[in-house]
């Protein structure tokens, strides 16, 4: 999972396990350490929200995405998944191989570009 934040707005880019592990009801989670005991932790999850939803508890920073959504686009060829949560914008987008850097180890498990 890729993570970009800029002002107020998020994107997550995910590759092909992780949407099929979104799909199948998993939670996605990782964490990035700043200090020792100082980290911050993201989770990306599927559940029965209607829409996208976000959160902040201390130092976890969460976005839940509705099921059905995740179902269907783990299932076609559209990108992403887009909404708001409160002031945020979300984005969820399938990673894409690079144009640039064929090979690169980011692509083992990357979407092929579609045409």
């Amino acid at each position: 999972m890729k993570i970009r934040i800029k002002g107020n707005s998020i994107r997550f880019r995910v590759t092909q396990t992780e949407v099929a592990q979104l799909a199948a009801g998993a939670a996605l989670r990782d964490t990035t350490e700043f200090a020792p005991g100082r980290q911050l932790t993201w989770v990306l999850e599927s559940s029965a929200c209607v829409e996208m939803e976000s959160s902040l508890d201390g130092a976890t920073v969460s976005v839940r995405l509705p099921a059905s959504a995740v179902g269907d686009w783990a299932r076609t060829d559209s990108e992403g998944l887009y909404g708001r949560s409160g002031a945020l914008d979300i984005s969820v987008e399938k990673d894409f191989r690079c144009l640039h850097r064929a090979g690169s180890p980011d692509d083992v498990d990357a979407f092929p570009r579609p045409n």
